[in-house]
């Protein structure tokens, strides 16, 4: 018989070498928690498994469990490694456990076989492979043999499995893995390594697939009248689909964002930062539909090691209506989020360590989010068109009056400009007018073909004329600044018009001035008793202003330009500068010596774009919202602070108040950094979470798929995760990875969270408004004889249902849910969770439900309503004791059914 090492004593651990050792093998067992082992070694089991206490009494001698890892691979000719791959915020397997085995592997002389039993992606044998002997141990071998036993039969599936799969590099290795498992009878598989990684991928996001599919028919039966549990029965007997995992119920372990969050999208070559219900309504047009997976279509992402944002592809993007309380996460920086409670945050400590995923109701002030920093993309300025503002005010070619270079429209003389206007059946004798005055249409001009580089276009005479298009220089984005903070479009007037303070700002005034007359553009300067005004009178200028740059045209409706989101670091910095001379300020904190920089403005959209600049130039601002006196609208005002940033800023404030703010920095005697944001190493600046709280919300809610990050930078620049199950969404992160999208892996993943949701709605349906329900939740562990809570569906479901106001109690034999769920009341029996309820959901079957008295529940329960999530009961005998009664995918809810037919 071998000896065999284990690293990790978790499910698949404790059964693999409990089982091993049951087959006549010598097994160490070791792992990193010490509590674990003690319990091990006590002669106590830390999990709930059928069997596995018993497996293990009955093979003590053969059995041992320790800490200490040359205990574990001293003697051992094979090494199991069976420790976890959690998923990473990125939706890739993290595999840090993996390499930590490996690295501990000493410098082993005698033959010595890893078999990699932890879900680990295609491609980690190979990568095992190099690393070992890259460290000159070509003779320890490497086998994949993953696990397929499902907890809560996890010790009968090994010792009965359907297969034994083997993959490995050398045969000789194989063979040896193969002879471990003689006396388990089951047909072995052998193949190569990736292979063997991918059976168990596929396996698993297959089963998904076919539960995800029942749900669907389910969701058909309701509305059509058929029951699913015949039409499941009617499918599994064809002997070509067999009856497994068809089965509808809640579904296997999903969310939205407020379609008012915002992303910055980038598809075809144009960046814009949107809401994400524009954004869909964008990609679909007038179409009706929930989902869409969009062609070219990138937004901004983050990764927790990246350098800096990037933008990536969006597999997918959905919607769907919601009523409820929306949650609405706030930071100390005064970033918030709506979410719904479910929704998946990446979090990190107070130290930037134990990165992970948290849903949005159980956020603490303990968890801090990441705030993207680093500009996503740099190009080349080009030049801005104009003339593009045309098609903006409704201006065709023959609207708009164009004045070529005077020397260019004599060398086309007259002969030559006589002969196209007559070809535009135009009189001739207009040819002497065009070259007296120098001016003539843009169709003629064009059907001439002038030379046009160094012409001016108007829509009159004697009017304004510009340029065909305008570099995006420093000064230009200054006045774009400018113009954002102090700037209108007069109404009806066609007019861009900068206003200044009478008497204190003609440095600004001469500034805009001097950039529109150098580029040939009539700029009037107006003197007023309450202000200093410059205008620029022009459609074209105006129609390209509002309707391609997509500048606001008053202060509610400011946003930042499209083209800053490319531009170069300078132009951003540039475009700041303006505005806040404009109407910016700064003020000494409690009279000194720290200074902060402030701005306030109406606009939310604004706002927005300003967190997100200050962010790509490494910048972290807070956020404060609130109303003026006799205010009808919120105010946002943005502020930055810490001696750092302030002094990194100082072109912002007028050049004369620089030497008294860095007189009174210089002051300080320990440079206290902003509370509530912290930086470690790297790029991205973490804000701390101060509060996470309920609103009421009706309408449409939206979500984005990106796999090769699985997240994305929402509103202010505040990081979100996507949320997809782990096994079906690791096989869509590999496909991802090798830039193939899983599009019906994408469509199981939707059903199945939208199957959940489903139960809450079918709640609504009987009780109206949950604020104040008491709902029963029977069954709360991921699966029945288990407790095991990862991906449990209860998790998600009490988080909605608290979400919605409702008191949500609790039961489950062996699993304790208080610590991922605090809100729950876990009750120690059925009878007890259920008493004085308004309804009772079945989320897990877990067998002792069949033996419990129900008519004794139904008399204890407020409305003795029973949600079937799992086709548990038969539905005769719950109205017999007592219950309205409603299953999945079954055409009419069983209420009243009693008194309609007795035969019952």
């Amino acid at each position: 018989m071998a000896r065999i090492g284990i690293f990790g004593a978790g499910y698949v651990g404790l059964v693999t070498g409990a089982c091993l050792a049951d087959l006549g093998h010598d097994v160490t067992v070791r792992d990193v928690l010490p509590e674990r082992i003690a319990e091990l070694q006590a002669g106590r089991v830390p999990i709930h498994e059928p069997g596995l206490e018993e497996l293990i009494a009955r093979n003590r001698e053969r059995l041992r469990f320790t800490l200490d890892v040359r205990e574990a691979i001293e003697g051992a000719e094979f090494l199991f490694v069976c420790v976890g791959t959690p998923p990473l915020p990125s939706g890739d397997a993290d595999l840090a456990a993996v390499w930590t085995v490996v690295d501990e592997l000493p410098g082993v002389e005698t033959p010595l076989t890893v078999v990699m039993k932890s879900t680990v992606p295609v491609g980690t044998g190979e990568k095992v492979r190099t690393a070992l002997d890259g460290r000159g141990l070509q003779h320890v071998g490497y086998v994949s043999n993953p696990e397929f036993t499902a907890e809560g039969s996890a010790v009968q599936d090994f010792m009965h499995p359907d297969r034994i799969v083997i993959g490995s590099f050398r045969a000789a290795d194989g063979d040896a893995v193969e002879q471990l498992h003689e006396g388990i009878e089951g047909e072995v598989v052998r193949t190569d390594v990736a292979s063997a990684e991918m059976i168990k991928m596929a396996s698993n996001a297959f089963l998904s697939t076919r539960i995800s599919f029942i749900n669907e028919i389910a969701n058909v039966c309701e509305l059509v009248g058929a029951d699913v549990t015949d039409v499941a029965r009617g499918v599994g007997l064809d002997h070509r689909l067999g009856p497994h995992f068809l089965r509808a119920g809640i579904g296997f372990g999903g969310s939205c964002l407020d379609g008012r969050e915002t992303v910055l999208a980038r598809l075809g070559g144009r960046v814009w930062l949107t809401r994400l219900d524009r954004l869909f309504a964008e990609l679909v047009g007038p179409q009706d539909v929930y989902a869409i997976r969009p062609e070219g279509l990138e937004v901004l992402a983050w990764r927790p090691d990246g350098e800096a944002p990037e933008f990536l592809p969006v597999a997918a993007a959905t919607r769907r209506r919601y009523q409820g309380p929306m949650f609405e996460v706030k930071t100390k920086m005064g970033r918030r989020v709506r979410c719904t409670a479910d929704h998946p945050f990446v979090v990190a400590d107070a130290q930037g360590g134990n990165i992970r995923l948290k849903l949005a109701e159980v956020l603490t002030a303990e968890d801090w989010l990441p705030l993207a920093q680093g500009a996503a993309v740099e190009e080349t300025p080009r030049p801005l068109d104009v003339l593009a503002g045309m098609r903006a005010v409704g201006l065709a070619s023959e609207d708009v009056i164009v004045r070529p270079d005077r020397r260019e429209l004599a060398a086309v003389g007259a002969p030559a400009i006589r002969e196209t206007l007559g070809e535009l059946g135009r009189p001739r004798t207009r040819a002497g007018d065009i070259l007296r005055s120098g001016a003539l249409r843009l169709r003629e001009a064009e059907a001439i073909g002038l030379p046009l580089h160094h012409a001016g276009y108007g829509t009159v005479k004697n009017g304004t004329y510009a340029p065909a298009a305008i570099e995006p220089d420093e000064e230009f984005w200054r006045i774009v600044g400018l113009y954002i903070a102090e700037g209108h479009a007069v109404a009806g007037q066609h007019r861009l018009q900068w206003c200044f303070h009478p008497h204190a700002e003609y440095d600004l005034v001469e500034e805009v001035l001097r950039f529109w007359q150098f580029r040939g553009v009539k700029a009037v300067w107006q003197q007023a008793a309450t202000s200093a005004k410059v205008y620029v009178a022009s459609r074209l200028v105006v129609g390209w202003w509002l309707g391609v740059l997509g500048l606001g045209a008053n202060c509610y409706e400011q946003r930042l330009p499209d083209d800053i989101w490319t531009a170069p670091l300078k132009h951003k910095r540039a475009l700041l500068g303006g505005l806040w001379r404009g109407d910016g300020s700064w003020s000494y904190v409690n009279r000194g010596p720290s200074v902060t920089l402030e701005y306030g403005t109406v606009s939310r959209e604004l706002a927005d774009g300003l967190l997100r600049l200050l962010g790509d130039l490494g910048f972290v601002g807070s956020l404060r919202v609130g109303r003026t006196k006799k205010s009808t609208c919120d105010t946002y005002w943005l502020r930055i602070s810490g001696a750092d940033q302030v002094e990194r800023l100082l072109e912002l404030v007028p050049e004369r108040d620089r030497a008294s703010i860095q007189a009174s920095l210089a002051m300080q005697q320990k440079r206290i950094a902003p509370t509530g944001y912290r930086r470690h190493e790297g790029p991205t600046a973490w804000a701390r979470v101060v509060e996470v709280g309920p609103t009421p919300s009706s309408g449409w809610v939206y979500s984005l798929e990106i796999p090769q990050a699985h997240t994305f930078v929402t509103t202010g620049g505040l990081v979100t995760s996507n949320c997809f199950p782990k096994d079906v969404s690791a096989l869509k992160q590999l496909a991802g990875n090798r830039g193939y999208h899983f599009q019906l892996l994408a469509a199981v993943i939707e059903v199945n969270e939208l199957q959940k949701r489903r139960i809450v709605q079918k709640l609504q349906k009987y009780l109206g408004p949950l604020n104040g329900t008491k709902i029963a939740l029977l069954g709360l562990a991921f699966k029945p004889n288990t407790d095991d809570m990862r991906e449990a569906p209860s998790i998600v479901l009490a988080s909605r249902l608290i979400a919605e106001g409702a008191e949500v109690r609790g039961w489950d034999p062996v699993a304790d849910a208080t610590a991922l769920m605090p809100s729950l009341r876990q009750c120690g029996t059925p009878l007890e969770a259920v008493a004085g309820a308004d309804a009772a959901v079945i989320v897990t079957e877990w067998p002792q439900l069949a033996d419990e008295d129900w008519p004794a529940l139904a008399a204890a329960m407020h409305r003795p309503l029973l949600l079937d999530g799992r086709n548990f009961l038969d539905p005769k005998e719950a109205l017999r004791a007592g219950f309205v009664y409603e299953g999945i995918g079954r055409s009419v809810a069983w209420d009243g059914a009693l008194e309609r037919d007795p035969s019952l």
